[in-house]
């Protein structure tokens, strides 16, 4: 009797340790979850994994680094580009992944990742990043060759960049910040009265000047 009272104890046991894994393997093998996010808004579910980006560019031959965030403890994460014509990829480390620009066009990055839960079950998270790879600028013109500002003005400096297609951004300089300073973006604030020169240089070198009076 005793025997048959152990026998039930243990069936008992191993019934009430399979039915959550029975109940997990119900619907599917994995759980699987797919986190996307808006460009530069926030994730819904910040105890998921997410991405701040939905969508990037950058140039042919050049690299940015792609970030995943709240990636859980002992995940597998893996990395895959759409189009290596387009794009190649180079896993990194801390959950970051180096991507390439190699040809025009677009291509999207896939990252899952898959995160151990019990025995045979993991959670399987998917993310996708689209990365639009455009050329090189071959050159850059301001529009306008001279400007005439008073102090305390700002303007935006307007130029064109050939082929029309790249999303490069000239680097400004200011000869005499003193007198004018430019952004990143080429905005220019008059500060002081004289006379200074806006340059725009592109990655080739190429570069165009213009001429900034503040009276």
């Amino acid at each position: 009797m005793r025997k048959i009272l152990r026998i039930c104890m243990l069936a008992l046991l191993a019934v009430s340790i399979i039915s959550p894994c029975d109940k997990a393997f119900a619907s599917s093998d994995t759980f699987i979850k797919t986190a996307s996010m808006s460009k530069y808004t926030k994730h819904a579910d910040k105890t998921e994994p997410f991405l701040k980006r939905d969508s990037v560019s950058v140039l042919t031959g050049t690299s940015d680094i792609l970030t995943v965030y709240n990636v859980p403890d002992n995940s597998d994460i893996s990395y895959k580009s759409s189009d290596e014509s387009i794009l190649t990829v180079n896993p990194g480390e801390d959950n970051t992944c180096e991507y390439t620009g190699v040809g025009v066009g677009t291509a999207t990055i896939t990252i899952k990742i898959q995160e151990p839960v019990f025995l045979f079950v993991t959670n399987t998270y998917t993310l996708k990043l689209e990365v639009e790879v455009t050329p090189k600028a071959v050159s850059v013109k301001f529009r306008k060759t001279k400007y005439k500002l008073s102090i305390g003005e700002s303007r935006k400096l307007q130029y064109t960049l050939r082929p029309s297609i790249t999303d490069e951004i000239p680097k400004f300089e200011s000869s005499d910040n003193d007198i004018v300073s430019v952004s990143s973006k080429g905005k220019i604030y008059a500060k002081a009265k004289g006379t200074a020169y806006i340059t725009a240089t592109i990655l080739n070198g190429n570069y165009d000047t213009c001429k900034i009076t503040i009276n």
